[in-house]
């Protein structure tokens, strides 16, 4: 009898095993750091990728930046240079204005500042309203004068102004890319070491690596945080 009742026991036993099911077994640490290693691959991956979308986007403000400070520079020349002419005409005409007054040639005075540019003629009639022949504390010429501003010369140093904003854009987007790189960076080394760490057997060691690796997607998420989105 006693032979009989243990092949039962056994069965008895196997089929209480049977029911309890495999996948009712406590889940181990090795468990948790799988999916730690799974969440961190997937956080960094995508954390990564943005950063390197984001500094593609910054490259092209700089790019464009740059583009439109040459264009700015180009204009900005060529407004110097043509109210550098314009001046140099007023300055002709008036020579040869007051060599005819001082002359006495009225005919030919009346010639020349009849040609006078609208732009200079506001400082002519104001330097004459000084009396300069009778008060020796008037302007020197009509060429100091306040009321003498050619617009070409304003229009220069307004586009100087425009291509200096466009440079210093385009060195702050460069700024900002770099950054967005250094964060790719960070992250890339945080998959590094989420991936070398599924390779030890150790469970310390594995540890110690997403440790790491968790540590660099904080900091890269910190920074992504801050950063300016384009």
């Amino acid at each position: 009898m006693a032979q009989d009742d243990s092949p039962r026991s056994d069965k008895a036993s196997a089929s209480s095993e049977e029911a309890k099911g495999p996948g009712r077994a406590p889940m181990s640490s090795e468990y948790w750091l799988d999916i730690a290693s799974a969440i961190l691959l997937s956080v960094a991956a995508l954390a990564s990728s943005w950063a390197g979308y984001q500094s593609k986007r910054w490259s092209g403000v700089q790019s464009s930046s740059y583009n439109a400070s040459a264009t700015l520079w180009v204009q900005s020349f060529r407004a110097a240079t043509f109210a550098y002419l314009y001046r140099s005409v007023d300055l002709e005409l008036f020579i040869e204005w007051l060599n005819a007054y001082e002359d006495g040639d009225k005919k030919r005075a009346i010639f020349f500042e009849q040609r006078f540019r609208p732009e200079f003629r506001p400082a002519f009639e104001a330097w004459l309203a000084s009396r300069p022949w009778e008060n020796a504390a008037a302007p020197s010429s009509p060429f100091v004068l306040p009321e003498y501003r050619p617009e070409l010369s304003d229009r220069a140093i307004e586009l100087e102004q425009d291509a200096e904003a466009a440079s210093d854009r385009a060195r702050a987007a460069n700024e900002q890319g770099d950054e967005y790189v250094l964060t790719t960076v960070v992250f890339s080394a945080a998959l590094f070491f989420t991936g070398i760490a599924a390779h030890f057997s150790k469970f310390r060691v594995r540890v110690a690596l997403l440790s790491i690796a968790g540590l660099m997607v904080l900091v890269g998420l910190l920074q992504l945080a801050t950063y300016p989105v384009k």
